[in-house]
This record gives structure tokens, C-alpha cells and sequence, in this order.
């Protein structure tokens, strides 16, 4: 048999019940998505929306169709748009979108601050539409983990270690990586961040971020970064990130009393209560695809958004906003989403 193309499927693959996703940006993320969607049973890439020449016949090279954006906002066949944008150029796609009624999913980071999350969400619930955003990484922690109460690991301590090497020319590189406004920012933005979010979904919402040492490889992209964050649920959690070692680490460690984890390399160990919490590493890709299958299981009635939920970022916005502007958390009132 021939190899299937990436996104593409056959004529009885039963596209009538699936949903159809946009993938706005071919890119590395846009890339990554296409594949994702190509394993999910629930949805395909419909469309791909790319205005580079270059990125736009990569996509045409793969079996992609590439349109317009106003031409997928315009088809109801079109149920989603996954923004695989960087960070500064989604606000205007993502109106454009919600009033076409089209439901979002958001490559990460999602938004550059809280006010900028909250105005995604507040847009979104105003058009009836669903969002949720690419933090695949949370489908990698056991059950057990997923709806935890951050009040479980009150006055725990935590580090999280992540290094992945990059060299300064790739972030200084002419386009949006090297400037902060569209990029946010460097190794800490795009990937220190999955982790970030994990101790967020863990823990719960910052109350004070405080960063401590930073080295940039262009202004406003960062390239090694140090901090602490105190959450509201009483637990502390030390921070380093890196793309200045050669090595590759991805380690988020929670101590408390009578309970302790450790995520690494996405493999996941712990205790609590004295039972124990295993989960196996599983591939990125694997995991991005179980993000799919929820998104459009949800849009198309079958399920409810749950851990790819947006909602579920204003912790990890707050806490990225915080170690990289130095942006102390906004108030919030008891019961606000993590």
C-alpha cells in the first residue's frame, strides 16, 4: 500500500461525522497539528491557511488544500480553527473567527498576559464558541492527577528543571522568534512552558512570581531564566530553564506532606495517600492527537471540554507573564479557574 500523506484522508474515512479543523500557519506547530489531526478518529484538516509562498507549497506538497482565511470562515464545513500563529498575531484571526462561529483551539503559549487570556475567553463565551489550547502534556498525567485539587500539595515544595539546546542564531534569526512582541518570549515562552503548566495544573495559580537571574540571546528572548513562584495553595516552586546546556531534561518534582510526584521526560511516579501514581511516557505527537479527540468530540457534541479546556491557563499565562515581565498576578476572587 501506499504511504497515507499527512492529514489526508481516504474516501471512506468517514469524513460526513468527523469535524473539519483549519490549520491557520504551516509552520513547525502548524506541521505538528496536521500530523495530530491525521490520527485523530473525530476530525481532519480540512483546510490549511498559510500566506508564505514557501510554507504554503510545503503544504500543497503534503496533499494539503490551502485556502484563504475568509474562504474557511465562510465554509460551514469548517467547524475549527487551530492557531498555529505566533503569540502577537492571533487577537485579529481569533475575532474574525468567533464571529464566523467557529470554534478555537491555540497553539501555546496561548496569551502574552492574564487581561489578554481573559479577553480570549470572555470573546469566545460571548460567540457560544468552544476554545482550548496545545498543552498536550497535560493528557500525559494518570487520572488520578487530572482534576486534583491544588489544596492537596499546600505548603509542598517544587522545582522544575527544563533543558533543551538552542543556539542564540535560532532565536536571532530574522521573523517572529526574535521579536518579543510576536514571540513573547524565547526558551521560557515556547519550551520551558509545557511544564510550567503542569506545576499550574498541579498546584494551582500564583500568588507571588519572582525572577531571579535571566540571559537573553536578543532583547526580550530569553535563553536561560531562574525564578520562584509562590502559589496560592501554600506551595513553592524553583525554577530553571535553559538553552544554553547541551543536555535534554524535562523534570518537574512536588514534595509535600503526605504526598509527592515526579514528572520526567513525561513519565510520571509519585504517591499519595500511600497509593501509588505510575503513568509511562508517551510521545508528543500521541498526545497531541488525544487533544484533538477531545476538541472535537466536544464540538461536535459527543463530550465536554475538559483538561484542553483554555480556562485552565490562567495560571501558567499569569506565571510566564511574571517571570518574564516581571508582572505581579492580578487579584482574584475565591473560586476562579486555575
Amino acid at each position: 500500500m501506499g504511504e497515507r500523506k499527512a492529514g489526508v484522508s481516504g474516501p471512506d474515512s468517514g469524513r460526513s461525522e468527523a469535524t473539519g479543523i483549519a490549520v491557520v500557519g504551516y509552520g513547525n506547530a502548524g506541521r505538528q497539528h496536521v500530523d495530530a489531526l491525521a490520527g485523530a478518529a473525530g476530525a481532519y484538516a480540512a483546510a490549511v491557511v498559510e500566506t508564505d509562498p514557501t510554507a504554503a507549497s510545503r503544504a500543497r506538497g503534503a496533499g494539503l488544500t490551502v485556502r484563504a482565511l475568509d474562504e474557511v470562515l465562510a465554509d460551514d464545513a469548517v467547524r475549527a480553527l487551530a492557531l498555529c500563529l505566533p503569540p502577537g498575531a492571533r487577537t485579529d484571526v481569533a475575532r474574525a473567527a468567533v464571529a464566523a462561529g467557529k470554534h478555537l483551539l491555540l497553539e501555546k503559549p496561548p496569551a502574552r498576559t492574564a487581561e489578554e487570556l481573559a479577553g480570549l475567553l470572555s470573546l469566545a463565551d460571548d460567540g457560544e464558541v468552544l476554545a482550548a489550547v496545545m498543552f498536550q502534556h497535560r493528557f500525559a498525567l494518570p487520572e488520578p492527577l487530572r482534576a486534583i485539587e491544588p489544596e492537596r500539595f499546600a505548603g509542598a515544595v517544587a522545582s522544575l528543571t527544563v533543558s533543551r539546546a538552542r543556539s542564540d542564531a535560532h532565536y536571532r534569526q530574522a521573523g517572529w522568534r526574535s521579536d518579543p512582541r510576536h514571540a513573547l518570549g524565547g526558551v521560557t515562552a515556547h519550551l520551558g512552558v509545557h511544564y510550567l503548566d503542569l506545576a499550574c495544573q498541579l498546584l494551582g495559580t500564583p500568588r507571588a512570581v519572582t525572577p531571579l537571574s535571566r540571559t537573553d540571546a536578543a532583547p526580550g528572548i530569553d535563553t536561560q531564566l531562574c525564578g520562584h513562584i509562590a502559589f496560592e495553595s501554600g506551595a513553592q516552586l524553583s525554577v530553571a530553564i535553559t538553552s544554553r546546556s547541551v543536555a535534554r531534561a524535562e523534570q518537574l518534582t512536588v514534595l509535600g506532606a503526605d504526598a509527592w510526584l515526579e514528572v520526567r521526560s513525561g513519565a510520571v511516579t509519585g504517591e499519595i495517600d500511600g497509593r501509588p501514581i505510575e503513568g509511562r511516557t508517551r510521545p508528543a505527537s500521541v498526545l497531541r492527537t488525544e487533544v484533538y479527540q477531545e476538541f472535537s468530540g466536544a464540538v461536535a457534541g459527543r463530550t465536554t471540554l475538559g483538561l484542553a479546556a483554555l480556562s485552565r491557563s490562567r495560571g501558567v499565562v499569569e506565571a510566564l507573564d511574571g517571570l518574564l515581565s516581571g508582572h505581579a498576578p492580578a487579584a482574584r476572587t475565591a473560586g476562579a479557574a486555575r
